[in-house]
């Protein structure tokens, strides 16, 4: 485990527990940082570097970031089938959910814990006068980017949601809901001020990709931008992420074992794994991977046949990031991009593996599609487009249309990231075709579904928030 993230005394560590909190009424929090309180936890470099330390820990810890969100987004999109009888993972598979669901609680619940770090950063840093300069620009900025980053997941998942951006509760607590068009202006400038203020290299970080530079910064932005029309510059953010030369696509020889392990070239940000500094596999590989594959009953998760069959024979995505049983003569398809399902399992096979957030084949997408839909660099796209899919051994395109170009950019989007963070649920959003994919494929599915109810423990703290349409 990196030394970023763990290296913390236990002196340290009793005040960094100050703001490892969350952020009053939207969740059940003790009291917020005094002037007091901050001047200790910010009193000098070594503990500033604890609280920074906190929150990207916090982060990786939580069940939303660890398990949650990609399970979740699978089973609400149109790639995984949930086959045992939990019943909240039963909710999110067939798209239908009560508002008093653990699920949706722990997302919002758990998202806003890791704002109120950040705010909790941010505000620290701003009057900490036993901070260097250098400390007080990187640690803002690192914490600027994280609360965009929770707030895109917010505003994809809950759609309007209240926008935190301090951590006195007097004031946060009964927020209104803000539209998402104000939201994801804060993010983007946000992420602008983190790009403009980070290192361009992973050495504040000890060289691990769990902590952020100005290209993971810029690899959000590129998203963000995405996700707000903004083509021209989502291909400018990823040009850049792109030219680095910190990143590289893992050959196909090696891209079955290669892109999801620790520090892979590939890897633009990664999340260390939960549990300490000796572990070595994710939670996602502990929840889709069965603790044998001798009996159908051990499968709780199947990838749906009908998504399996896009794929050609020899995609490397499908014989290297899949694991294939047959029961009776159907075969049962599981998510296998991380390899041990166990902490021993990787410690014994030497690998390291971390959980990927963000990675370079999808600067190259997002730059194919960007450009497809400005229209004026078809064949750039295109190019980006059979990087992708020559790295998986698959047929490359001879697209010159910028229709033709943006169905097959979606569709190879969709073989890359399955299972992969929320991907696929959020892009079929984005791109409007949620409720016809869905409501052809579940009886149970409707257009509301698209947003998660407000939790109503949430509302009943907070008078001035008021409940998604449908619950």
């Amino acid at each position: 485990m990196s030394k970023f993230i763990y290296n913390i005394s236990a002196g340290i560590l009793a005040i960094i527990l100050l703001i490892n909190t969350g952020c009053k009424k939207i969740i059940d929090i003790d009291s917020p940082l005094n002037q007091v309180t901050t001047s200790l936890v910010f009193a000098s470099d070594k503990l500033a570097t604890a609280a920074r330390s906190g929150m990207f820990s916090s982060l990786a810890q939580t069940t939303t970031q660890s398990q949650n969100l990609t399970t979740y987004s699978s089973l609400q999109g149109d790639d995984l089938l949930y086959i045992a009888t939990t019943p909240t993972l039963q909710e999110f598979n067939n798209n239908s959910y009560t508002v008093l669901s653990s699920g949706q609680a722990g997302l919002f619940s758990e998202w806003y814990a890791n704002i109120y770090r950040a705010n909790a950063i941010i505000e620290g840093l701003k009057t900490s006068t036993g901070t260097t300069e250098q400390i007080r620009k990187q640690y803002t900025a690192e914490a600027k980017f994280v609360r965009a980053y929770c707030y895109f997941n917010l505003v994809n998942t809950f759609g309007d949601v209240p926008l935190v951006l301090i951590t006195d509760p007097t004031i946060t607590a009964f927020l209104p809901r803000e539209s998402t068009a104000k939201v994801y202006t804060q993010i983007i400038a946000d992420l602008t001020d983190a790009k403009n203020n980070l290192l361009s290299d992973y050495s504040a970080s000890a060289n691990d990709r769990v902590g952020v530079n100005k290209f993971v910064a810029a690899a959000l932005l590129a998203r963000v931008y995405m996700f707000t029309n903004n083509f021209t510059e989502a291909e400018k953010n990823a040009s850049e992420v792109i030219a680095s030369a910190l990143y590289s696509l893992i050959p196909n020889a090696s891209a079955s074992t290669g892109v999801f392990v620790k520090n892979s070239l590939e890897s633009i940000w990664q999340m260390s794994p939960p549990g300490g500094p000796l572990t070595q596999y994710t939670f996602e590989a502990g929840v889709f991977i069965p603790s044998s594959y001798t009996v159908v009953t051990n499968f709780g998760f199947r990838l749906d046949p009908l998504f399996t069959a896009l794929f050609a024979s020899n995609d490397i995505r499908r014989t290297g990031w899949m694991n294939h049983t047959i029961f009776s003569g159907d075969t049962y398809s599981i998510p296998f991009k991380y390899k041990y399902r166990t902490n021993p399992l990787a410690i014994t096979a030497g690998v390291s593996e971390y959980q990927v957030v963000m990675r370079l084949a999808e600067q190259y997408l997002i730059r194919a599609e960007a450009r497809a839909r400005i229209g004026t660099d078809l064949s750039g796209a295109l190019n980006d487009l059979k990087l992708i899919q020559s790295r998986a051994g698959a047929t490359q395109s001879t697209s010159t249309e910028a229709a033709s170009l943006l169905t097959e950019i979606a569709l190879e989007n969709r073989k890359e990231f399955f299972c992969e963070q929320a991907y696929r649920w959020y892009n079929l959003k984005r791109t409007g075709q949620a409720d016809a994919v869905l409501g052809a494929l579940k009886a149970s599915y409707r257009p509301t579904a698209k947003l998660l109810p407000i939790p109503q423990a949430a509302i009943d703290a907070n008078y001035n928030l008021t409940q998604n349409p449908g619950y």
